[in-house]
């Protein structure tokens, strides 16, 4: 609720509980809606759930909600109507950018404070970067963390989330091709035939990342042999690439990290279990672009450092 109500504003739809549980309605049918032939029989409560969604958002740019909403919204609906999409229309682009806040970012940040709070060594390194972009000022101690730095002072943070990136990512690129092309003198793509790119292919290809490439290293994008960014080459794509990147990736990672830097620093987070286990991933859902683990950790949360201490996050 905390993200939806800063992208969608004041009149935000999932304000109201009832398009809230349309939302955890409709997830679980996405995968029935895309595969099968007939998903008004095996889908229809995810139908109903998303219909329901849609007029909220309908509504909601009738009566001009998105001109109270952060920036990006009222944009993205003057480029829809510009293009000539109806209201109706426009509210049902809005499922997509819903999907990309709430479930691809919520399982990146699942797993970026998994793979940093399950190494000890990793989180001590994290919390010291973090001490970089937090100032103590009064007499009573307020620790005012700005969040705006974290990408430019903490190195070995944003490595673990490029990291997470390029091993889980499960997001396809589908390119249109512009003119007859042969690959490697033997593979013919003709004219407007459309070429589908598993990252998985890419990212976890040896010849590109070396022989560690199935593994999960989070010094990789910090100890490069090569002197160019990994992070910007074209073999690292897990946002996409070319006119159908992913236009809201630096907010979605400005957001992951924001609420990861916070867990860090206010919480000691210890697996209810006594040991770390890393879940599986057979049961994710094809269509997400970061694939859900197939059952929760449980975990205790216990409070960090003086209590008196009063932590604020900024953005400047």
């Amino acid at each position: 609720m905390a993200l939806t109500g800063a992208i969608y504003g004041p009149e935000n739809p999932y304000d109201d509980p009832k398009i809230e549980a349309s939302w955890q309605e409709f997830v679980p049918g996405i995968t029935h809606l895309l595969s099968s032939p007939f998903p008004a029989l095996t889908a229809r409560k995810a139908l109903r759930a998303r219909s329901r969604i849609v007029c909220a958002f309908k509504k909601y740019f009738e009566t001009g909600g998105h001109l109270q909403a952060f920036p990006m919204i009222p944009e993205m609906h003057d480029i829809n109507k510009g293009h000539g999409l109806s209201i109706e229309e426009a509210a049902k682009m809005e499922m997509a950018t819903s999907l990309a806040m709430l479930s691809s970012g919520a399982v990146t940040t699942f797993w970026l404070l998994f793979h940093v709070l399950s190494d000890k060594d990793l989180t001590a390194v994290i919390r010291e970067e973090l001490e970089l972009v937090t100032a103590e000022t009064g007499v009573k101690s307020v620790k005012t963390v700005n969040l705006g730095r974290v990408k430019d002072n903490c190195h070995a943070l944003v490595a673990v989330l490029n990291e997470c990136l390029r091993y889980h990512s499960t997001v396809i690129n589908t390119k249109q091709v512009q003119h007859d092309t042969t690959l490697d003198g033997h593979y013919l793509l003709k004219k407007n035939g459309i070429v589908m790119i598993p990252s998985q292919s890419i990212h976890h290809n040896k010849d590109i990342w070396g022989p560690s490439a199935d593994t999960f290293d989070h010094n990789r994008f910090l100890s490069s042999g090569s002197k160019k960014n990994l992070s910007s080459t074209s073999s690292f794509r897990p946002f996409g690439a070319g006119v159908t990147m992913c236009p809201g990736r630096h907010f979605s990672t400005n957001v992951i990290l924001s609420l990861v830097v916070m867990v860090l620093l206010k919480f000691d987070v210890e697996p209810v279990g006594g040991a770390w286990r890393k879940p599986t991933k057979y049961n994710a859902d094809m269509w997400n672009a970061m694939p859900k683990p197939d059952y929760d950790i449980d975990v205790k949360f216990q409070s960090r450092g003086e209590k008196q201490i009063e932590w604020r996050f900024v953005w400047e």
